[in-house]
């Protein structure tokens, strides 16, 4: 009986040291590697200013131009002149009163046409040459016609308005008739002097609609608008500036036959400060820079992600791997930190079955790599990734060949992580950022087809200007869309506004 118990007990140390053995030779062989060394620094040492243009598409209907041209306008123009309107008339002179009609404007497609009808009378006088004496002599023409004319308006870049006026006079009353002489055509006289003078007044057009439209003064509310500072982080506290630098003016657009419209952009400066900056005093309006085209609002606008809310995102991030070699390799428990040069550096738990060239490898392992927005898919991937120096150096020349020919090019293919969270917050703030936007009165704005993207990703030192260094990453994304702004009520300026 002794003999047995001794048997059985020699037969249970061979097993247990026939699978420690084992388990050293041909289980997988355990690793725990340390993080990279070196202090963590940024690609960037601060969060990088951004260039955004705030486009503000201004829409007139063409019944305001024609409000606007009624109500400036004097409905009454009169004038005389000292002019012979008779071969046999000495001292001849003139004057009329007409009363104009409603304005009206078209849009053609490239210009403005518009068209006043105008009626009235005009009083004539003169010397009749009768030869043996000089007879005096009184007459009264009715008068009627239409003023006609394009305006094609171009903004210059000091806000002066150059109208590109063509006017025309066209006469359908214009005879005088006097008892001696008979029936007179005064039209072409009329055409020369009248007709000036009519052309004189229709060009009272421009600067009616400049002061009925001053456009300067409502882009000057924009402008004072623009410079914006609002803080976006409680932990650390950081606060996002804008500040407007120059102001684009697009073409005038005439594509739609009910209204007329121009745009008007702002390009500004965002980035972040890191204590709450003293309100800025808005600089005067400067000069408009005119382009060739329309103008398209184009945010971009930087939001700092810490280094815990990534790894909140990566811990959930799992990656299976088939090397085709028999090896299933099993990547959980990621987590990042800022490395050197723009890279990360990437720790993860990994699972590596026995191949056929060797053992298997269990453990954690670092890697580092660079993250980038992929711009097709929308997310946050990596590339140039590779096995740090601490890791390789705890692998075996078999493991480290597993690892570097499988693992790293999984992690480049796979790794993908969806950073929509962000995108719906901000295509929300934008959206309330308008609807709590304190327009001038008799201003709609409204956003069509907005669309939020991820633009770039970067590393940086230190979160602000002066701030401990506390190492994270920056995404950029970026915000387009049609934003429309339309006038939908008429507020008359007066002659002392600027």
């Amino acid at each position: 009986m002794k003999q047995v118990i001794l048997i059985a007990g020699i037969a249970l140390i061979v097993i247990v040291i026939a699978l420690l053995v084992g388990a050293r030779i041909v289980g997988p062989r355990m690793i725990s590697v340390a993080p990279p060394k070196g202090e963590p620094i940024g690609k960037f040492d601060l969060p990088r200013p951004e260039t955004s243009i705030l486009a503000v598409d201004i829409v007139v209907p063409m019944t305001m131009l024609e409000e606007i041209a009624n109500t400036k306008v004097p409905p009454e123009i009169e004038g005389a002149d000292n002019k012979s309107f008779h071969k046999r008339v000495k001292d001849g002179k003139y004057a009329w009163k007409v009363v104009r009609g409603d304005v009206d404007f078209e849009n053609q497609g490239d210009k403005l046409a518009f068209k006043v009808p105008f009626q009235g009378a005009a009083k004539f006088a003169g010397d009749l040459d009768a030869k043996i004496l000089t007879l005096p002599l009184e007459g009264n023409a009715e008068l009627g016609g239409m003023a006609t004319g394009t305006l094609n308006p171009q903004i210059l870049p000091d806000w002066k308005i150059e109208p590109n006026l063509v006017p025309n006079i066209q006469l359908s009353k214009a005879a005088l008739t006097f008892g001696q002489l008979g029936k007179i055509d005064i039209s072409s006289l009329l055409g020369s002097s009248l007709g000036q003078y009519l052309q004189k007044e229709t060009r009272k057009l421009t600067p009616a609609l400049k002061k009925g439209l001053n456009l300067r003064k409502e882009v000057n509310k924009l402008w004072g608008q623009a410079y914006f500072t609002e803080q976006i982080s409680d932990d650390p506290k950081v606060w996002l500036k804008i500040t407007p630098q120059q102001l684009l003016l697009g073409p005038l657009d005439y594509s739609k036959a009910e209204q007329i419209s121009v745009s008007v952009a702002i390009q500004s400066e965002t980035f972040l400060v890191n204590r709450e900056p003293v309100p800025a005093t808005p600089a005067p309006l400067p000069n408009l820079r005119p382009v060739d085209s329309p103008i398209d609002t184009n945010l971009q606008i930087p939001i700092i992600i810490s280094m815990q809310e990534l790894n909140q995102v990566l811990e959930n991030e799992n990656i299976d791997l088939d090397t085709g070699i028999g090896t299933q390799v099993k990547v959980t428990g990621m987590k990042a930190e800022v490395g050197q040069n723009g890279f990360l550096n990437i720790g993860l738990n990994i699972q590596a079955d026995k191949s056929r060239i060797g053992r298997g490898v269990a453990g954690q392992i670092w890697v580092q790599g660079k993250p980038i927005i992929d711009l097709d898919n929308q997310t946050l991937g990596f590339s140039e990734v590779a096995l740090t120096v601490e890791t390789k150096d705890s692998l075996t020349s078999a493991a480290t060949w597993l690892l570097e020919g499988f693992l790293v090019k999984g992690i480049e293919s796979q790794l993908r992580v969806d950073l929509d969270d962000y995108k719906e917050e901000l295509n929300e703030e934008v959206l309330k950022a308008i609807d709590n936007a304190k327009l001038p009165e008799g201003i709609d704005v409204s956003v069509q087809n907005l669309d939020i993207r991820l633009a770039d990703i970067y590393t940086i030192t230190r979160h602000f200007e002066e701030g401990e260094p506390d190492p994270g990453i920056v995404i950029v994304v970026q915000a387009t869309g049609d934003m429309d702004t339309s006038i939908n009520q008429l507020i008359l300026q007066s002659p002392e506004d600027p």
